[in-house]
């Protein structure tokens, strides 16, 4: 099994418990690998992805520094992909729709052995003919049934989920800022390293997760809005 992710997980971790100051570098690659006994690739991956997530960022010369901590807000909502498939003036593409096997990062969310199959799906949302956001969902097989026979570019997945009778009970996400790397940028078409939201959503059966999707929504083009009693 990969052993990034629980590198990166702990580095987070400690990141947000403040255990690294400020203005204060982390512990260097080849220090990661030694603690972890990992590779220096290894753990540069996991550097990499907090990088990317803007946990932390680098200076050339003096090593790798926390961001600052994330402070955590609820009370968030985003628009259901069937209110956005039936705007008229709004579409989707599918870019991939197929049945894979976990990967072991993949069944760490999904709570899964690594080599189980799960469904994934891989969608752009248009506003006319500008792409705003990518979607890349991935299903626990078991729970899928026929869905991959369904027009996904039309039709929402957890609705289909639902008439299948997967009871779809309780949903987690997150929100944060992020800059995009070369493959999202170029879908979104916009430069890379451009400044997006990225929105991470897990959807519950009873105990059971079903799917964990990941959104990179365009900063200059969406906006989250919600209210709620004081």
């Amino acid at each position: 099994m990969a052993k990034y992710p629980l590198i990166k997980t702990t580095l987070k971790d400690r990141l947000l418990g403040g255990d690294y100051s400020e203005g204060l570098p982390l512990p260097s690659e080849p220090q990661l690998a030694r603690e972890f006994e990992v590779s220096r690739m290894t753990a540069r991956r996991a550097i990499d992805e907090l990088e990317r997530e803007g946990y932390v960022y680098r200076v050339q010369g003096a090593g790798t520094f926390p961001t600052g901590k994330r402070f955590r807000q609820g009370m968030f909502r985003v628009r259901p992909f069937k209110e956005w498939a039936r705007d008229p003036e709004q579409r989707n593409t599918i870019l991939q729709s197929m049945e894979l096997r976990a990967t072991p990062e993949i069944a760490t969310v999904l709570q899964v052995s690594a080599g189980d199959p799960v469904i994934f799906v891989h969608r752009l949302r248009f506003a006319g003919e500008e792409p705003l956001v990518i979607e890349k969902r991935y299903i626990d097989a078991r729970l899928a049934g026929d869905l991959l026979s369904h027009n996904l570019a039309a039709e929402s997945i957890h609705e289909v989920m639902v008439t299948m009778g997967v009871a779809l009970t309780r949903v987690e996400q997150s929100l944060e800022a992020v800059n995009l790397r070369q493959e999202e940028s170029d879908l979104l078409r916009v430069p890379l390293g451009t400044a997006a939201f990225l929105l991470r959503r897990t959807t519950y059966s009873g105990t059971r997760r079903a799917s964990y999707v990941n959104y990179w929504v365009r900063g200059d083009r969406y906006a989250f809005q919600d209210s709620f009693e004081p």
